[in-house]
């Protein structure tokens, strides 16, 4: 599997350098990538709770010029449950902004995102405490939502006009109205994207 993957990658860059060459460079406004999502354990029903496994995401430059681009876009974050509190899949959308700076005057450039998250699960928990044997004494399900900002810092390095590669910091301080307290969420994203 690591393999295709690599055979994968190495194609994709490689056909990416030569449409480079032979296009005159366009502008791209629109960014689709796909990462890891590493899930970092903070003692929290969340970090505790799930482990990270993929992303998507999608952004287009409202601005671009040769120094900033201001993107808006969707991130899409797949969690694996790890069937303690909160026992179902989760996918966390997360609506955002950010701003990409040629800081460097190159191929590598640092950026800073702003977002919305949010995301529901159900809770299973068992009414009932004296009889075993009383039908109140039943499972239940409550869904629960979930929600609060995102702040995402990070780079991309631009393989060419067409690929680029990511890295970046994702911290999430996540609130319910249905249960006391904040979850401090970190995630770490490493992934591949596209521009068209």
């Amino acid at each position: 599997m690591k393999k295709i993957a690599f055979g994968l990658l190495l194609f994709l860059s490689n056909l990416s350098m030569a449409q480079e060459s032979q296009e005159v460079k366009k502008e791209r406004k629109f960014q689709l990538g796909v990462h890891y999502v590493g899930n970092l354990r903070n003692e929290n029903i969340i970090s505790d709770g799930f482990n990270g496994v993929v992303g998507i995401s999608g952004n287009y430059a409202i601005y671009k010029d040769e120094t900033i681009s201001v993107f808006g876009g969707l991130t899409i974050d797949y969690l694996k449950s790890r069937d303690y509190f909160l026992p179902n899949h989760i996918l966390i959308w997360n609506p955002n902004a950010s701003i990409e700076v040629d800081a460097f005057k190159g191929k590598l450039r640092p950026f800073f995102g702003i977002g919305y998250a949010f995301f529901s699960n159900k809770i299973e928990y068992v009414t009932g405490i004296f009889d075993p044997m009383d039908p109140a004494l039943m499972p239940r399900e409550r869904k629960v939502n979930f929600n609060g900002f995102t702040i995402n810092p990070g780079l991309k390095y631009h393989v060419s006009d067409l690929l680029f590669i990511e890295g970046s910091y994702k911290y999430f301080p996540i609130n319910s109205n249905d249960i006391d307290g904040t979850a401090n969420t970190h995630f770490i994203n490493v992934g591949l994207g596209f521009k068209f």
